[in-house]
Order: structure tokens, then C-alpha cells, then sequence
């Protein structure tokens, strides 16, 4: 009989060492603490006026570092962010790995030096290196524009601004330190405030630049430095969690479930959206039943009365 405990307990112990988590980065887009949206008026730190109405660029390069300082590299892993058309949060998805302890995650700003001057028919016409239109390509020589952000400043808000970040010397590497542990979905939210891509840059009169010098520099280098930051949402969830929270049906179509059933009492149910923005807020009755109006993704977080999280779950609304 001994020995038959211990086979299973051996034979649990290797399930729980291949488990399996995904690994997901979603990225919210802001202007000015907002939401982003094209063709808003902003101001930058050196108060003056813009507008934008084109911004997108490259990410790629992606590398997760996991318990105890181990790099698994995303190997020919390319996204387009494009705000034309869709400003909503952007989740990247970077696959399933077996990871207990998750310690940071990396990617980089533009496209890495052999296919940033392959040819770009190459590729399936679906693939964020394909041709695009707007063209994020600038020539076999020059690569892919990194950064494409267009707009109007002045005071009057009638000035040409146009940048186009293009040279290899900007594949730079952007880094977050985590602490996030045993989860089987570990999901990285990120709010990128790309008021501060034009940070230190006078846009007073207009402005128009492509290549890699001058302005160019210092919007490359914000982008690296000043935009992206790790949200409240992420923030808040580091914590393991304590006791079994289930939510159901998850996906939903907008009512959700969501039951505790354990020793502690007082708790307190928030809900937020991707942007860490609480949408729900109330007493936890022992099954509390939400309705989410609006499609996307957000977190159930249940806390005691002193604010101690015991619980995390991402809902999905379809």
C-alpha cells in the first residue's frame, strides 16, 4: 500500500511539473490617461498642441523569463500594432509553456536585421510583415518603418507632423520584472500612454522626419522608455491566490456566475477592465450573479474586508 502512494504521489508531482500555463500581454492603448482614440487633441510636456491620426509599429523579439532566471525565446513572433481602424486593447499571445514562477517578459521595438531586409511578398498576406497599406515598408535597403505617426500640431492644430522611424539600430529591447506565480493563464496587462512618444520633442511648428536622426532618436527611445508601463490590473493580481473563486459561464455573453464556496466572510467582489478601471464593485453574498454590458476582457478580484486578495479570474465577454 505504501508503495502505491507513492507512485501516485510521484505520478502527481510529474503532472504538476509539465503543467502547462499560457502567457499573454495586453497591451491598453491611452492618450492623456484615456482611452486612445485618433484624431483627440493632446498636449506634451513641452505644452504643445497635437493630434494623431496615424500611429502604428512594430513589436517583436518576444522572450519570457521563468523560475529561476530560465529564457524561453518566441521565435518568429511579429505584431503590427495598428491604431487605425480598432484602439481597443490588443492581447498577444505567446503560447503555453511550463512555467511555475513567471519573472519577466521582454520584447523589442521594430523587426530584428534578417527580416527587416528580406523580401516582404514573402510572406502570407495575413502576416504583420506582408505588404500593408498604409505601406509600413520603407525599401530592401532601409527595412520596415519601426514607428509610423502622423498627425497635425500647432496651436492651431493645422501643422504637418509625420514621423517614420526606420534603421535597425532601433530593434531595442523593452523588459518588465514580474512576480507572478502558479497560474495557469499568467496574463500581463500593459498601458502604453503614447501621449509621452513626443515627450521633449517641439512639435510646436510642425514637424516632418523620416529615417533615424534628429526627433527621431528621442521618439524611438520613448517609445522603449516612457510609453509602456505595467497596468493597475497586473499590479493587483500578483498575488496567488488563496482560496477557489469560480466564474461560469466563462466566456459569457455578458451575465456571469460567480461562486465561492469557503471558510472566510466579508469579502468584497470588484470587477475591472483592461484599462484598470473598476466597473463593478459590491459585497460578496456567496453567489453573486454580474451582468458586463460591454464585450472584452476583464478581472473578478475577491477581497477581504481589509483589502487582503484572495482570489483573481479573467472573464471573457463575448
Amino acid at each position: 500500500m505504501k508503495q502505491v502512494i507513492q507512485i501516485f504521489t510521484l505520478l502527481l508531482f510529474t503532472v504538476y511539473l509539465n503543467a502547462q500555463s499560457t502567457v499573454n500581454i495586453t497591451i491598453n492603448h491611452l492618450l492623456d490617461g484615456e482611452q486612445f482614440q485618433n484624431e483627440v487633441q493632446a498636449v506634451n510636456d513641452l505644452d504643445n498642441d497635437f493630434m494623431i491620426d496615424r500611429l502604428q509599429y512594430y513589436l517583436s523579439g518576444f522572450s519570457i523569463t521563468h523560475d529561476g532566471g530560465n529564457i524561453i525565446e518566441i521565435s518568429d513572433h511579429y505584431e503590427l500594432i495598428s491604431l487605425l481602424d480598432n484602439t481597443d486593447p490588443i492581447t498577444i499571445e505567446l503560447g503555453e509553456h511550463n512555467i511555475q514562477s513567471l519573472e519577466g517578459v521582454s520584447f523589442h521595438l521594430g523587426v530584428d536585421y534578417d527580416n527587416n531586409h528580406a523580401d516582404p511578398s514573402s510572406w502570407s498576406t495575413d502576416h504583420p510583415l506582408a505588404p500593408k497599406f498604409p505601406s509600413m515598408h520603407w525599401g530592401w535597403a532601409a527595412g520596415y518603418r519601426f514607428i509610423a505617426l502622423e498627425g497635425k500640431s500647432g496651436a492651431s492644430i493645422d501643422q504637418e507632423m509625420q514621423f517614420h522611424c526606420i534603421g535597425d539600430e532601433f530593434f531595442l529591447p523593452i523588459t518588465f520584472d514580474l512576480d507572478m506565480q502558479n497560474q495557469s493563464e499568467f496574463n500581463i496587462n500593459l498601458d502604453a500612454e503614447y501621449t509621452n512618444l513626443l515627450k521633449g520633442i517641439d512639435v510646436s511648428d510642425g514637424i516632418i522626419l523620416h529615417g533615424s536622426v534628429g526627433e527621431i532618436i528621442t521618439l524611438a527611445n520613448n517609445l522603449v522608455e516612457e510609453v509602456f508601463a505595467l497596468s493597475d490590473v497586473t499590479s493587483s493580481i500578483y498575488e496567488e491566490d488563496k482560496i477557489n473563486l469560480d466564474l461560469y459561464p466563462n466566456p459569457s455573453n455578458g451575465i456571469v456566475n460567480i461562486l465561492y464556496d469557503g471558510p472566510f466572510t466579508n469579502l468584497t467582489l470588484d470587477i475591472y477592465n483592461t484599462l484598470g478601471e473598476k466597473i463593478y464593485h459590491d459585497k460578496y453574498d456567496s453567489r453573486n450573479q454580474v451582468n458586463i454590458e460591454n464585450s472584452g476582457m476583464y478581472f473578478a478580484v475577491l477581497s477581504t474586508s481589509s483589502g487582503e486578495i484572495l482570489a483573481k479570474r479573467k472573464c471573457l465577454i463575448k
